[in-house]
C-alpha cells in the first residue's frame, strides 16, 4: 500500500522545484540532439548511464556505503528498470517525433495522470486544494505551451500526433515507476539516492541491450564525430541534471509529499521550458506565456497554504 502523502519539508519542495527546470530545460534540448546530433536510441542510453557514476560516488559519500551492500530484491529492480527504459525510450522518441511547444502540452497533464493512477492503484487520499491547484497547473501549463503552437506539417508517411501519444506513455511509465519505487524500496530502509542509482543502472541494461540488437541490425548509430562545446552542455544538464540530480531529488519529494502533489510541481516544466527555448535556442517569450505560468504557481501555492493550515 502507497502512504498517504506527508507534510513535505522545505528541502522536498524546493528540490521539486529545480527537478521542474531540470526536466523543463530537457524538452528543448532533447530535440535539438535528438534531431540534429545524436541517434534517439544512443540518446536514450547516455541518459543513463552518464550520471551513473557521479550517482554511484554520492551513494558512497551520503549513506556511507555501497549501494550494492546487503540482498538486493531482483524482481523490483527488474520492473522499476522496465519502467524506466519505457520512460526513457518514449520521451525521446517522443520529443524528437513532436515539437518542444507540443511536448510541453503533453507533460503538462502529469498530474491528471498521477492523480487517475493515485485513485485506481492505491486509493490515496487527495491534498486539501488538490483539485484547485490541478486546474491551475493544467490551464496554466496549456497556456504558456498553447500560445507558441504553430501547425506543423506532418512527413508523408508519418503516424499523426505519433511523438504526442509516445509522450503520454512515457508520464504512464513515469508516474507508475515513482508510485512502485516508494512502494517496494522505501520500506526497506532503502535511501532515495541508493533507488534513483540502482533503478537508473537496471533501466540502462535494459536500452544498453536493446541497442546492441538495434545497432546490430542497422549500424551505424554511434556517434561519428567529438561533440561541440554546447552539445556538451545540453547532454550535461540533460544527464547530470534531469536523469541525475532531478531523479533523486522527484525520489526525495514524492517520498514526502506523494506523486500527485509532487507532479503539481512537474508542470513548472512547460514554464522552464519556454525560458529555457528562449534563452538557449532564441524562441520568444509571451505575456501569454508569462501569466500560464503565474497561474500555475497561483494554484500550487494555494494548496501548499491549505496543507499548512490546521484543520
Amino acid at each position: 500500500m502507497n502512504p498517504a502523502p506527508k507534510a513535505g519539508s522545505g528541502l522536498a519542495i524546493g528540490g521539486l522545484v529545480l527537478t521542474s527546470l531540470l526536466w523543463g530545460g530537457m524538452i528543448p534540448m532533447t530535440h535539438a540532439l535528438a534531431t540534429e546530433v545524436f541517434d534517439p536510441f544512443f540518446l536514450a542510453l547516455i541518459r543513463y548511464l552518464l550520471p551513473a557514476l557521479p550517482l554511484f560516488l554520492l551513494c558512497h559519500v551520503v549513506d556511507r556505503h555501497s549501494p550494492f551492500n546487503g540482498p538486493l530484491p531482483r524482481k523490483p529492480l527488474v520492473r522499476l528498470g522496465a519502467m524506466m527504459a519505457c520512460f526513457s525510450l518514449m520521451f525521446t522518441f517522443g520529443i524528437m517525433l513532436s515539437d518542444p511547444i507540443s511536448s510541453a502540452i503533453v507533460i503538462s497533464c502529469g498530474p491528471l495522470i498521477a492523480t487517475i493512477l493515485s485513485k485506481l492503484l492505491y486509493r490515496v487520499p487527495l491534498a486539501r486544494g488538490f483539485g484547485i491547484a490541478l486546474l491551475a497547473a493544467v490551464i496554466g501549463g496549456a497556456m504558456v505551451a498553447l500560445d507558441a503552437v504553430r501547425p506543423r506539417a506532418e512527413a508523408s508517411g508519418n503516424i499523426p500526433y505519433l511523438g504526442e501519444i509516445l509522450l503520454i506513455g512515457a508520464q504512464l511509465s513515469w508516474t507508475l515507476y515513482s508510485l512502485k519505487a516508494q512502494e517496494w524500496l522505501t520500506p526497506s530502509g532503502w535511501s532515495q539516492l541508493r533507488i534513483s542509482f540502482l533503478t537508473s543502472l537496471a533501466g540502462a541494461g535494459y536500452i544498453v541491450v536493446a541497442f546492441i540488437i538495434i545497432n546490430a541490425v542497422s549500424p551505424g548509430r554511434l556517434p561519428s564525430e567529438w561533440p561541440s562545446t554546447g552539445t556538451w552542455f545540453m547532454l550535461a544538464w540533460m544527464a547530470l541534471g534531469g536523469a541525475g540530480a532531478a531523479i533523486v531529488l522527484w525520489n526525495y519529494g514524492v517520498s514526502h509529499v506523494g506523486v500527485p502533489v509532487a507532479s503539481l510541481y512537474g508542470n513548472l516544466a512547460p514554464v522552464f521550458s519556454v525560458i529555457v527555448a528562449a534563452l538557449f535556442f532564441g524562441a520568444a517569450v509571451s505575456p501569454q506565456q508569462i501569466i500560464g505560468g503565474a497561474v500555475i504557481l497561483a494554484g500550487i501555492l494555494r494548496m501548499q497554504w491549505l496543507r499548512l493550515r490546521p484543520g
